[in-house]
């Protein structure tokens, strides 16, 4: 038995032999001998089928049991490769996933710092100069001043790591800044052009490299910004800002004092044609005021809530603009043809055949006009129809105030809320930014102190009197490159009360008056107080007054207040008071006074006179009123040849222009900055630049007509004539005068965006 087990390999065993010897010995038995355990088990099931060892058999009729266990362990394995592979790409794909996650969060990183770093380019002190065309030399020599403004401002982080930076004399880098409590960081370099040789620009750009990281993935993103001097409102002022009827302002608008109220009273332009449509624009300001928060006089279509609102009371897109306003009512009632616009013939009055307001009408088809010569002309401009081409907005750009919302609305009386002052269509010019911001910091301004403008007013005179060449004088005719002298006059002279026109005047004067005359480059004396009629003025006009205003102490003042009593402080003659008949000399006789004002000041007025050029007035240390007044009278007309930089720079002057009685008088075009220590326009003018208010001394800065009285605000006057009409637009193409120190500013070129690695 245990030779045919030990021999097994070279036995032929009858099955039935085989089984029973299977049977018969045991497994102990089979290990001893050298056999796995699992060998009986085979060898019995291999007898049992009636095999024997090692002798091939015909297997034809036998059943396969193991196919069933083969197919098994290949779906089996097909399953697991499947799964292997599956996992494989999962894995795979979530990797890529992630790394996809992170070079998104990388790049959105590295926008978000080039965006943060154009905030702070804007927030930050940025160094200031009196040079108004930034050239490549200019910004070269600024180049150091920003570097170190830079620095300073990152010295402000709240994480005491970001405020580490690299310099090179041609570029900073920043630390990494995070945005959050994430991992994503980004890092700033700013570099001045020329970056290499060749470079195409020069010193007045900065390339800004804004670099993101998150994890191990690093992304970059850059632009080109440049060193600039811009004004960048089409009104900013110190005191309250009016804007009135058929007054239509592209541009920004800012009140710089906190205290004074209402810090800008707008009127609308539509409520004077007709009492149907000013009874709708009332009910549509009420819905305003229920489903709008914005103050900014419009609701967008996309806004659905309050649109659905608006059009359940009866209002409606009708211009198919996309934003519901006071247009929309205006167009809907006089559009007769159902073409949602208005021509000249729908806005004709049939009982006089003239247009119910011609002067509102070409204030708004005029708008968007060109900027420059060969600038194209928007669609729809000046075409003979108003309709949603004309995008029209009462103001265009936003409106910035120092106060708060809820300071303005605490210091109001009887009911009025702050939508009772702002009327009209406001539409921000800046992406996302709202249309009227409160609280504003000085960063959101412009430094508005008297002295910062007076090296542009010595500018003008470097270039006046005999300054610009040889004196020359044709008695009556023509007076050139000197100072005027009251003998020089060549009429009667007259006596009369200012403001011209005015119920409430401030003062009275006698003037001497220069009649049909021709100056160039000419000197106003100090005391002069004359009349200039149709007289035309070419070159560089300049109005001289006493720099520095003094108490009844003698000391120097920057108060209004100390400015107004210096201007009625008795020199000689009578105590002054509105009535009595200022002088600059001589001897005064019953009814007459000289005062410091009358001596030293300059009260003018500009009757029918043309201006080919700047007329600029000394910078004096306070703000004085009636003292020192330009009026501008009648069809008195701008036309600056000279230098457009400039039409009006006298920091602490008082400006009167147009008429109290017809507005529709007195047409000017002033191009460039007007600066003034305050200024009320009542008649038809285009202002293509900037208007500055440094004084603070006035109650408000009146554009268009609020009434006969120079000390009252009359919302409901209607003037013969009708109101006229004022454009006042900013101009970002015009350049400042040298002499204004004001900050640079560093301003994006969005179309040199580029993405990096």
């Amino acid at each position: 038995m245990n030779a045919f087990i030990a021999n097994r390999s070279h036995s032929v065993c009858h099955p039935e032999v085989l089984r029973r010897i299977c049977i018969r010995t045991t497994t102990r038995e089979k290990a001893q001998h050298g056999f796995p355990m699992q060998s009986c088990f085979i060898d019995c099931a291999e007898a049992s089928e009636g095999r024997s060892f090692g002798v091939p058999q015909d297997d034809s009729n036998l059943r396969r049991r193991g196919a069933t266990a083969v197919l098994a362990m290949m779906f089996l394995m097909i399953v697991t490769t499947l799964t292997v592979g599956m996992y494989s790409m999962s894995m795979t794909n979530m990797q890529s996933a992630a790394s996809l996650s992170e070079v998104t969060r990388a790049r959105s990183a590295a926008e978000s710092g080039l965006q943060w770093m154009q905030w702070r380019f804007v927030r930050m002190s940025r160094p200031k100069t009196t040079i108004g065309v930034i050239d490549a030399s200019t910004a070269g020599s600024l180049w150091p001043s920003i570097r170190s403004a830079i620095v300073t401002d990152l010295n402000t982080m709240t994480r005491t790591a970001e405020r580490v930076t690299t310099t090179t004399a041609t570029s900073i880098t920043s630390s990494p800044i995070s945005l959050d409590g994430s991992d994503a960081r980004f890092t700033i370099k700013v570099e001045q052009h020329p970056l290499v040789s060749g470079d195409t620009l020069d010193e007045r750009y900065l390339r800004v490299t804004s670099t993101g990281t998150y994890g191990e993935i690093e992304r970059s993103v850059s632009m080109e910004f440049k060193i600039d001097k811009k004004i960048k409102f089409a009104v900013v002022g110190k005191v309250p800002i009016q804007l009135g009827r058929n007054t239509i302002v592209e541009g920004p608008v800012a009140m710089a004092t906190a205290s004074k109220y209402p810090p800008i009273y707008m009127l609308s332009d539509f409520t004077h044609l007709a009492s149907a449509l000013a009874t709708r624009v009332g009910q549509f300001e009420a819905m305003l005021e229920q489903q709008n928060k914005d103050y900014d006089g419009v609701i967008s279509v996309n806004d659905t809530a309050s649109y659905n609102a608006a059009v359940a009371q009866g209002f409606t897109d009708y211009d198919k603009s996309g934003y519901l306003d006071e247009l929309d009512l205006f167009v809907q009632q006089y559009d007769t043809n159902g073409d949602r616009a208005v021509s000249k013939s729908e806005f004709t009055n049939p009982g006089t055949g003239k247009l119910y307001d011609a002067n509102l009408f070409a204030a708004i088809d005029s708008l968007g006009s060109p900027l420059f010569a060969g600038d194209t002309d928007r669609f729809g401009y000046n075409d003979g129809k108003i309709d949603a081409n004309d995008a029209y907005a009462k103001l265009r750009g936003q409106i910035v105030m120092a106060t708060s919302a809820s300071a303005w609305q605490a210091s109001m009386s009887g009911g009025n809320t702050i939508y009772d002052m702002i009327k009209g269509p406001v539409e921000s010019d800046t992406n996302g930014a709202a249309p009227v911001k409160f609280s504003a910091t000085t960063a959101d301004m412009l430094d508005l102190s008297p002295a910062n403008f007076e090296e542009a007013c010595n500018n003008f005179k470097a270039k006046a009197g005999t300054a610009g060449g040889t004196t020359v004088k044709t008695t009556g005719v023509k007076i050139t490159n000197t100072t005027l002298a009251a003998s020089d006059a060549n009429a009667t002279a007259v006596t009369e009360k200012t403001p011209y026109g005015s119920t409430t005047y401030q003062a009275t004067y006698k003037r001497p008056v220069f009649k049909n005359m021709t100056f160039k480059n000419v000197i106003v004396p100090k005391g002069l107080n004359a009349l200039f009629d149709n007289c035309k003025f070419e070159g560089v006009t300049f109005v001289d007054t006493e720099k520095n205003i003094t108490t009844s102490g003698g000391s120097v003042s920057t108060s209004p207040s100390d400015g107004s009593s210096w201007a009625g402080r008795k020199v000689s003659g009578d105590t002054f008071t509105k009535d009595k008949i200022l002088l600059a000399t001589g001897t005064p006789t019953s009814g007459q006074a000289i005062t410091l004002g009358s001596q030293k000041g300059n009260n003018l007025r500009f009757n029918n006179c043309t201006f080919n050029g700047p007329l600029a007035g000394a910078y004096s240390t306070a703000y004085t009123h009636y003292a020192n007044s330009w009026e501008f009278t009648g069809a008195t007309l701008f036309d600056n040849q000279v230098d457009q930089t400039a039409t009006i720079v006298s920091p602490q002057v008082n400006i009167e222009m147009g008429s109290f009685t017809n507005p529709d008088a007195a047409p000017s075009t002033l191009v460039g900055v007007v600066v003034a220590g305050n200024i009320d326009i009542r008649g038809t003018s285009i202002v293509d630049g900037s208007i500055i208010v440094t004084g603070d001394g006035a109650g408000n800065t009146t554009l268009g007509y609020f009434g006969a009285s120079d000390s009252d605000t009359n919302p409901t006057a209607l003037p013969e004539g009708g109101y006229g009409r004022l454009n006042i637009r900013y101009n970002p193409t015009r350049a400042l005068p040298d002499g204004i120190n004001v900050a640079i500013d560093i301003t994006p070129d969005a179309q040199t965006y580029e993405e990096g690695l």
